[in-house]
């Protein structure tokens, strides 16, 4: 999966050095109070809309946020009582919990 500075070059190749570093400044600092993608396109929506003139639509710009917003949601390390994980080989409860009675 691509980073947020990778989708922000292939989707503004023109943009600003200094526009950059702001965006993904923005992304990386307050990429935890982003609760949907509503947050990030509020914070910085506008600027992408400008920096990408008249190549992006709202609707444009919002899919490249969406994009983004997936990809800072799985670089968020997992909580443990949350994470999943795929086991290599099936758990037998039942073989787990047959001596748990008898001691």
């Amino acid at each position: 999966m691509a980073t947020c500075a990778e989708i922000l070059r292939s989707e503004f190749p023109e943009i600003d050095g200094q526009v950059f570093d702001y965006v993904t400044g923005v992304l990386h600092s307050g990429s935890a109070d982003f609760e949907s993608v509503d947050d990030l396109v509020e914070a910085v929506g506008e600027l992408l809309q400008e920096v990408s003139g008249d190549s992006k639509d709202d609707a444009g710009i919002r899919a490249v946020c969406q994009r983004m917003y997936n990809t800072l949601r799985l670089a968020e390390p997992q909580s443990q009582g949350n994470s999943q994980v795929l086991l290599d080989a099936p758990i037998q409860l039942s073989k787990m919990t047959e001596n748990y009675g008898r001691r």
